[in-house]
């Protein structure tokens, strides 16, 4: 029986990041899970078994069900586009695992999929919803640092030694995952930077695959001019040992954030909240030693999760807004190129693009 208020879900795509979702779906009190699907018989009867939920032969099966008000798409990026305008031509919401598609034509054809049919798009941006990235957000909007100046960050791991050339997802090319360790870790970052910066104006990225086996590029540097008039730096790799952290420079005192994890693949059961990782300093002007800033613990992924649930039941818009670089500099996800025209796109998902 159907709970008063719950928003019902279906899951598709069930690898490993699947059960992170799926955890946090049973956290909530406001979704509940009805079914999933994956290509793999195997995985769609472990997840069946576990979460309690039904199971289809088909992604075209699960969005024909009357039962179902959205989808949680965690399925490879190359496959966003076909499967939200699929879910939107049947009404259902739809929130997708970052980023929102490969390319910009991609992209806006979800968008404007979705705004057609009426039905809630939310991109899964959950580093936003980090106690150090939203404390560090609200201390500029206060005046603590004074005028921002600039900012740098890296979030690199070791995972890329992990990847094959055999999975078809680590390719350098739209069908794949163009970009590499940017378009999958670095594009966290990327998001931060619009959350608390706001538009970019400008952006130019170099990639180069130096060490990992699979055929994509295992190293970048973007660099960013914001319509504010401040610069940003971020440094992304797949072959050395994982970091994570960004330093905001302002006029009266800098911030730096920190979070420190395992370096391995997938934490599938986040056990432990990335905000008890997390460490927030501030340097003030004059002072020789930085001051520890305390953090709330949140739960980030059931956040987004139930702001989900909020967008479909109550009509609100979803926290992360569209944002769109206009033409200037951009990348080519070919090795060794530059290329033109680079966005965010639908909830601040920076998206490679050919125009």
């Amino acid at each position: 029986m159907r709970k008063k208020d719950t928003v019902r879900l279906g899951l598709s795509g069930l690898g490993s990041f699947s059960v992170v979702i799926a955890n946090a779906v049973k956290r909530s009190k406001k979704v509940e899970l009805v079914t999933c699907f994956d290509v793999v018989p195997e995985k769609r009867k472990a997840t069946g078994e576990r979460y309690g939920c039904a199971q289809e032969k088909s992604f075209e099966d699960m969005v024909r069900r009357d039962d179902l008000d959205g989808v949680l798409l965690v399925t490879p990026n190359a496959f966003h586009r076909e499967q939200t305008e699929l879910a939107a031509r049947h009404g259902k919401h739809v929130y997708v695992e970052k980023p929102i598609a490969n390319t910009l034509a991609d992209g806006r054809r979800m968008i404007e999929a979705c705004e057609k049919a009426g039905v809630v798009l939310l991109i899964g941006h959950v580093h936003r919803r980090h106690a150090g990235n939203r404390k560090a957000k609200a201390l500029i909007e206060s005046g603590v640092i004074g005028k921002p100046v600039m900012v740098e960050a890296n979030l690199s791991s070791g995972q890329g030694w992990d990847l094959t050339p055999d999975e078809f997802r680590w390719r350098g090319d739209d069908l794949g995952c163009p970009g590499g360790a940017l378009m999958t870790m670095g594009i966290h970052q990327a998001d931060t930077f619009n959350y608390i910066f706001g538009p970019v104006k400008t952006v130019f990225s170099l990639f180069n695959k130096l060490y990992i086996p699979a055929p994509v590029e295992d190293v970048t540097t973007t660099i960013f001019k914001f319509e504010s008039g401040i610069l940003g730096y971020l440094g992304c790799n797949f072959a050395s040992p994982r970091t994570n952290w960004m330093y905001i420079y302002g006029t009266e005192a800098n911030l730096l954030r920190t979070v420190a994890r395992v370096d391995r693949r997938f934490d599938v059961e986040r056990k432990q909240s990335v905000d008890q990782s997390t460490r927030l300093e501030l340097f003030e002007k004059g002072k020789n030693q930085p001051q520890e800033i305390p953090l709330p613990i949140g739960d980030p992924i059931l956040e987004q999760i139930d702001e989900f649930a909020d967008c479909i039941l109550t009509g609100k818009k979803a926290g992360n807004g569209r944002t769109f670089i206009p033409e200037g500099a951009g990348l080519d996800s070919r090795r060794h190129r530059v290329r033109k025209n680079r966005e965010t796109c639908g909830c601040g998902s920076l998206i490679v693009g050919r125009m």
